[in-house]
């Protein structure tokens, strides 16, 4: 059934978000004002939104806009063996933390970092290490954590290509997972894993994608791309995920049309083929 933008009026609570990931450099108080004309009541922000605009003045618009902030996206961008860039994430991420516990929303997705030289399971038992004073202080603050998969050409910023390798790294650090569709649609036993880690899964996101393209960011509105989304999400429901399913746009082709609208379009593409 298809859905119109009153039927989801802000204030009632829906199974879908909006990741401001497209707005991130509009003031956030605009960026907040878009959510409301679109008539999304539920979104995500990045970290760096917040810490460049300011922590403070980032919550108390958060607070004051009457929507519902599920999660911050933050992530790493230090090589396993960067001390110095590693202490900056963590205490990056651990203010990420504090500012989702202040605001309400009970997640923080995260990259896990590159590998630099090392191997994936050597770069996963230094990362584990690395994450400890997160978990814990994500444990004290009752927030989750969640581990994001990536497309390998993010190498920078993460050596989790997969979900089911998001799922193994996340069972070691113990914390969730941020399933990105967009980044696994064409992963081998996708729907098997996810069902295999079903009580893990914190958010799924959603983007669509041409099969040409070669750079990043750079994602489209569902519909406008060439992925398989409509039998995605079907199976990500039928196996059982009641979740949050989130849409994350960005890149040229989201410039040039203008986040408001696209944003608007994707949010409506949701409540037409979206379970």
């Amino acid at each position: 059934m298809q859905h119109s933008l009153s039927d989801t009026a802000v204030g009632t609570r829906s199974d879908f978000s909006v990741c401001l990931a497209s707005a991130a450099d509009r003031p956030i108080e605009e960026s907040l004002a878009m959510l409301r004309r679109i008539g999304a009541d539920r979104f995500g922000l990045l970290a760096s939104t917040m810490s460049r605009q300011g922590w403070a003045r980032s919550v108390d618009a958060v607070r004051a806009c009457g929507l519902s902030a599920d999660f911050i996206a933050g992530g790493v961008n230090a090589m396993a063996d960067d001390d110095a860039g590693w202490s900056t994430n963590i205490a990056h991420l651990q203010r990420s933390v504090d500012a989702a516990a202040e605001i309400g929303a009970g997640t923080v997705c995260f990259t896990s970092g590159g590998s630099g030289f090392l191997s994936w399971e050597d770069a996963a038992s230094a990362v584990v290490e690395r994450f400890a004073p997160l978990v814990e202080h994500a444990r004290r603050s009752g927030v989750a954590l969640a581990v994001e998969n990536t497309m390998s050409i993010r190498s920078g910023i993460s050596f989790v290509h997969s979900v089911s390798d998001a799922a193994e790294l996340a069972g070691l650090l113990g914390v969730g997972l941020c399933v990105d569709l967009y980044s696994a649609f064409q992963e081998r036993g996708l729907m098997r894993t996810l069902a295999d880690n079903l009580d893990a899964i914190c958010l799924v996101q959603i983007g669509d994608h041409r099969v040409q393209a070669t750079s990043v960011p750079n994602r489209w509105v569902p519909g406008d791309g060439q992925l398989p989304l409509e039998r995605l999400v079907r199976e990500v429901r039928e196996i059982g995920y009641t979740g949050v399913v989130d849409l994350e746009l960005l890149g040229p082709a989201i410039d040039a049309e203008g986040d408001e609208s696209a944003l608007a379009r994707g949010l409506q593409w949701m409540r037409t083929f979206v379970p």
